[in-house]
């Protein structure tokens, strides 16, 4: 998929994520989201560290919602007033909420997910604008980063295992940190070098390939613009309204064109030819 599309579709996808708080507009994004991933991930992207962490944010912003929040009607539990912070009564509209803020999380961050699971980081560098060709490298870099530190993280630990390593004791931890710090940095200084060996910033870039527009991304970007377009034009118009549960849980108001808009970020997922 060419990048500039993907990153329409990340663009509309955050826009509508953001725009409102309804949690069926955003369960709709994390869905479309999800299935756009599954559908052109690259081969080798993984997908477990990703759904990890989002999953450990959702949960956590719903824990902390329901222990802080003591408003509304409906009480699950009564803890001891005299708890500081999550002291008093947690409620069923609170749950509610928090459960809606951590499909927010999840959808905002599964939204620019297909930048780095979708597209190689060097077809999204070479897809900036030439005025933004350094800021491409930076972006290409960034996506490497992570992986390639978990890589090293995980043979190094292979490694230490073999040599009696445990990492049951925190004192033990420095012996897997050291190495890897170590081993980012080198790799770090490696890339500049290279980058410096083949004359980066010397004279205008230059393309191993050249990415070409099909039907099939120009669909896809333009669907996902109108519908990014269209749910913000909705939402000034006031046809969207926010939800909150307080004081008394009630269901989310919805917009049936705001549906669309939703529905139609699933056009992705209709290309893909697996």
């Amino acid at each position: 998929m060419n990048p500039r599309a993907l990153a329409g579709w990340s663009a509309a996808a955050l826009c509508i994520t953001l725009a409102t708080n309804n949690p069926v507009y955003r369960a709709l994004v994390l869905m479309c989201a999800i299935n756009l991933v599954l559908a052109h991930k690259r081969s080798g992207s993984r997908l477990r560290s990703l759904l990890l962490g989002v999953c450990v944010a959702a949960t956590t912003s719903t824990v902390l919602t329901v222990l802080l929040s003591h408003t509304g009607t409906h009480v699950l539990v009564q803890l001891d007033a005299r708890i500081p912070a999550i002291g008093g009564r947690l409620t069923l509209e609170a749950l509610v909420f928090g459960i809606s803020t951590g499909v927010g999380i999840a959808a905002a961050v599964l939204a620019v997910a297909p930048l780095g699971l979708v597209t190689a980081p060097h077809d999204l560098a070479a897809a900036m604008p030439r005025a933004l060709e350094r800021t491409g490298a930076v972006i290409g870099a960034s996506l490497n980063l992570i992986p390639a530190i978990a890589r090293s993280a995980g043979e190094i630990r292979d490694a230490q295992r073999m040599r009696g390593w445990t990492g049951r004791r925190v004192r033990e931890w420095p012996d897997l940190a050291v190495p890897v710090v170590l081993t980012a940095i080198e790799s770090s200084a490696a890339l500049a070098e290279a980058m410096e060996a083949r004359g980066y910033g010397s004279a205008p870039r230059t393309h191993f390939a050249v990415i070409r527009w099909t039907p099939t991304d120009v669909i896809v970007a333009v669907t996902a613009l109108v519908a990014g377009a269209a749910f913000i034009t909705l939402r000034s118009a006031g046809l969207v309204a926010d939800w909150y549960p307080f004081p008394t849980l009630t269901s989310p108001p919805v917009n049936a064109a705001a549906v669309i808009c939703c529905i139609l970020l699933a056009t992705p997922s209709l290309t893909s030819r697996r």
